[in-house]
């Protein structure tokens, strides 16, 4: 018998892979079991987590990353697009701009890949922030230009004026004002009459602010006042930033010592520094005190609070680390000191030249190195700085000149090119509408006609039978009727058979009747006579004939073809009353109701059942009279009840 051995190693061998195998399995069976939903879920956290402020920006950011990761992994382009915004404006607000640029970039380059119009907006807005932010000024003025062009194609008009608004920004941050103005105007052309406020407000100050620098003062003022009249408004201070507010104040005091209105800028600047939200800012208080100083300078060069106010709010800017604050105030110190202390006056220069370089502004940089060729004696190295300096200040210049003169060409000749085809469209538009009124007004005419030949067919229709029977009519009375009568006279001449003689006389009398009921009757001025006589003629000893109203009805608006038709309806009632009800009384009434005529009918008389109605040629003959003028026949009739009837027809 053999015994197995295992030894230990070979034990946990063998169990390590069961139990991997094992949690290979379980991973696997969880991961199927895992809905969607759950991992869009997770997925969504990470953005959540990105937006609490209450969290560091760098914790904020790796949320941000997970974010993508997931997005990327989810395959939901949304996700992806929302991702890369959200880390992009966390990088920007960290101050990271090479790193925004990167993800703005990749932003461009998956909204590109989906042809994404509006995406590809949005990248080239943040490429524009975010180089301007790291004082790259020609590429971010190049990618403003393709922002405003995408706006344009896309008639986003509030977007087009906001990407000319920063390009007019750094036109004017460049000491580039006549290009600045200009840019600036022609964004007031896209939306000024729209709602964007804030947009309005900081092309105004744009405009304004060149033209200080240039020295037309009376325009700089009015535009200030105008960007100031937007942000006094209660409606437009929710648009309007604040700081916004401010910056307009500050300029207009600005604007107000340089044309040594002294005590109207202090004013502005007093109010200022006591308010709350200005005081709550120190970057912005620290303006107001440093404009406030340099004013007071300004005014009385002896004014020793200048001073204390220049140089508290130099301290103030640089325990906040505000270089571009820096900069202004240590300007500010160079000229206050400039003929009172030299020494000082170089050592603020320099101190403003160094934070120029830091920040890369080029006209701070020119600002700073002329105060140091001033109150410096050797100054090579520097003036070869303010050389390149300069001549890539004018570069800069020149290029975004060029770069908007191409866009604005285009975009002039875009606009002239949707003028054209607004023309064309219109003129087309006009064509159709005459075609269309055209064809409408042929369609009318013609139906007019067709109707008016239509009326007039029937018309002459109801004349025609009119005139038939009243030919008809005379004919039975002087030919049928006389040669009748003539056969009378010769039997009764010749024979006594005066049953014959009877036959004869009946015959004779019924021929007269059809004489009677088809004879001819005036339409015109005497129908309403005709009508009542022929009416009264049914009258007898044995039947009463009642006429109400007849006289209402002002029978002289009516057409002789409806007074035809009428006439010829009452008598058929009137022939059919004399021939089978037996009626005693009869009664007819006229009733005028809007625009149409009502005639009633009722008699006493034996009555007839509806079959005997439907079978009558001659109530059919009626009905189909009155339909040749639109209007109604309705009877009605039972037995031992008498007989009813109403005409009913337009007048």
């Amino acid at each position: 018998m053999k015994l197995w051995r295992v030894n230990f190693p070979s034990l946990l061998c063998i169990g390590g892979i069961y139990l991997y195998t094992l949690s290979s399995v379980f991973c696997q069976h969880q991961t199927i079991q895992t809905p969607p939903q759950k991992v869009l879920d997770s997925i969504l956290q990470y953005y959540s987590l990105s937006n609490q402020d209450s969290l560091s920006l760098s914790k904020r950011l790796q949320f941000a990353s997970s974010f993508l990761k997931g997005a990327k992994s989810y395959q939901q382009d949304s996700l992806l697009y929302i991702g890369l915004m959200r880390k992009t404006k966390l990088l920007g607000k960290a101050k990271m701009y090479d790193s925004a640029i990167v993800y703005s970039n990749r932003l461009y380059d998956f909204a590109e890949k989906n042809g994404d119009t509006i995406y590809i907006l949005k990248a080239f807005t943040k490429l524009g922030i975010y180089h301007k932010n790291n004082n790259q000024l020609s590429k971010a003025f190049q990618y403003y230009n393709n922002a405003f062009k995408i706006s344009r194609l896309i008639n986003d008009s509030i977007q087009a004026g906001k990407s000319l608004l920063q390009m007019a920004n750094i036109q004017n941050f460049s000491g580039d004002y006549s290009g600045s103005k200009n840019t600036a105007i022609d964004g007031l052309k896209y939306i000024e009459n729209t709602s964007d406020l804030r947009s309005i407000s900081g092309l105004y100050h744009v405009i304004s602010v060149a033209n200080f620098e240039q020295k037309n003062y009376e325009e700089a003022f009015k535009y200030n006042s105008k960007a100031l009249t937007l942000a006094r408004d209660s409606v437009s201070i929710s648009f309007i930033k604040m700081s916004n507010v401010l910056m307009f104040k500050n300029a207009k005091a600005l604007f107000l010592a340089n044309t040594s209105n002294y005590k109207q800028a202090i004013s502005i600047l007093k109010t200022l520094v006591s308010d709350s939200i200005v005081i709550n800012d120190k970057i912005e208080y620290a303006r107001v005190l440093g404009n406030m100083g340099y004013i007071q300078w300004f005014q009385n060069p002896l004014n020793k609070n200048s001073e204390v106010l220049l140089l508290k709010a130099r301290d103030i800017r640089k325990k906040a680390e505000n270089t571009e604050g820096l900069i202004a105030s240590n300007i500010y110190l160079t000229k206050y000191y400039f003929n009172k202390n030299k020494v000082k006056a170089l050592q603020y220069a320099e101190e403003a030249y160094q934070n120029a370089l830091q920040l890369k502004s080029l006209t701070s940089i020119i600002e700073a190195l002329g105060y140091i060729f001033q109150l410096k004696e050797n100054t090579n190295a520097e003036a070869k700085v303010f050389n390149e300096t300069y001549l890539k200040l004018q570069e800069i210049n020149q290029s975004n000149r060029e770069i908007y003169a191409v866009t604005k060409y285009e975009n002039d000749k875009l606009t002239n090119e949707n003028l054209v085809l607004k023309a064309a469209t219109a003129k087309k538009e006009r064509q159709k509408i005459i075609y269309l009124f055209g064809t409408i007004i042929l369609l009318l005419g013609g139906g007019l006609i067709f109707y008016l030949s239509n009326q007039r067919y029937k018309r002459e229709k109801i004349r025609d039978v009119f005139n038939a029977e009243t030919r008809i009519s005379k004919k039975i009375h002087d030919e049928l009727a006389n040669d009748v009568y003539n056969v009378m006279t010769r039997i009764q001449n010749n024979t006594d058979n005066h049953e014959v003689l009877d036959k004869l006389e009946n015959i004779y009398g019924r021929t007269r009747d059809i004489s009677r009921e088809h004879n001819s009757f005036d339409t015109g001025a005497n129908y309403l006579h005709e009508l009542r006589g022929m009416l009264s003629s049914y009258s007898a000893n044995d039947v009463k004939i009642i006429i109400k109203n007849i006289d209402d009805i002002k029978w002289q608006t009516i057409t002789p073809e409806k007074k035809i038709v009428v006439h010829r309806i009452i008598q058929e009632l009137m022939v059919n009353m004399k021939k089978h009800s037996q009626a005693g009384l009869v009664a007819i009434t006229f009733k005028k109701k809007n625009k149409h005529i009502e005639i009633s009918y009722a008699d006493n008389g034996v009555g007839v059942s509806k079959n005997e109605i439907l079978y009558s040629s001659g109530l059919q003959n009626a009905e189909n009279r009155i339909k040749t003028i639109h209007g109604s026949f309705i009877f009605e009739s039972e037995k031992g009840k008498g007989f009813k009837a109403k005409i009913h027809f337009p007048s």
